[in-house]
């Protein structure tokens, strides 16, 4: 398959990614290196993110992109195709990519320009538990889910944000799931900001979103919304 450097959605690739060569090795079993490629494929537009799988006997065996449904799987490979030989001098046939394109979440996220808001969360202490319960607004429609954890150590942090993803449960379809891999709050250039790690499942494609806020008044607010941050970050890849 000939690389090209169109998009079926009428935009130029040349001026939409940087195709600018990479300093980074083509040694793709190096983590980083991997990272530094994933990374660059997720900013294709359409293209939400990517897991690369290296060879020996060739730079890359496999390789699988998480695409929006407004991304035709024959431009997204040609895409790819294009953007690793331009950037880091890597030839791939296309039979080593495979295309998952999620149904339900961009259709419920993707495929519109609403962004999830918080409206309220407040939190209650019952037999040593403490539960969070959270509001969202997605558009016309009210979400809401809750979370419980304990009050001390990171449970204090980590029902906030399993109440936010248990409310965004409602856009996703069977295929598609969120899990908390971890938050925390933590004090950089003098300022004190909530960070959340999100893994995203679709198929057979694995991702880890994340998301910050800044603390500027209850705890549980930043959490909220550093949640909010991961997914909005993938509403905007996929409305692309």
């Amino acid at each position: 398959m000939e690389p090209s450097s169109g998009s079926e959605n009428g935009g130029d690739l040349m001026a939409d990614v940087d195709l600018s060569p990479a300093s980074v090795g083509t040694d793709l079993h190096l983590p980083a290196a991997r990272e530094t490629v994933e990374n660059a494929i997720a900013t294709i537009p359409g293209i939400i993110g990517a897991r690369v799988v290296p060879g020996y006997e060739r730079a890359i065996d496999e390789l699988h992109v998480l695409a929006s449904l407004e991304k035709q799987p024959k431009q997204a490979v040609r895409d790819v195709q294009t953007l690793l030989m331009a950037r880091f001098g890597v030839t791939i046939d296309h039979r080593v990519v495979s295309v998952v394109q999620l149904d339900e979440l961009p259709r419920a996220l993707g495929a519109s320009v609403e962004r999830l808001v918080l409206e309220r969360v407040s939190t209650s202490l019952t037999a040593g538990q403490l539960h969070v319960e959270v509001g969202l607004r997605f558009g016309d429609r009210e979400l809401s889910g809750t979370g419980d954890g304990s009050p001390t150590g990171h449970g204090r942090y980590r029902a906030p944000a399993e109440a936010a993803l248990d409310a965004v449960t409602e856009l996703l379809g069977p295929r598609a799931t969120l899990h908390l891999e971890g938050v925390d709050i933590v004090e950089t250039m003098g300022r004190r900001l909530a960070i959340t790690l999100v893994h995203l499942r679709a198929g057979r494609y694995e991702t880890t979103l994340t998301g910050s806020a800044i603390v500027r008044e209850a705890d549980v607010d930043a959490i909220v919304r550093s949640v909010l941050d991961a997914l909005n970050r993938t509403i905007d890849d996929t409305d692309q």
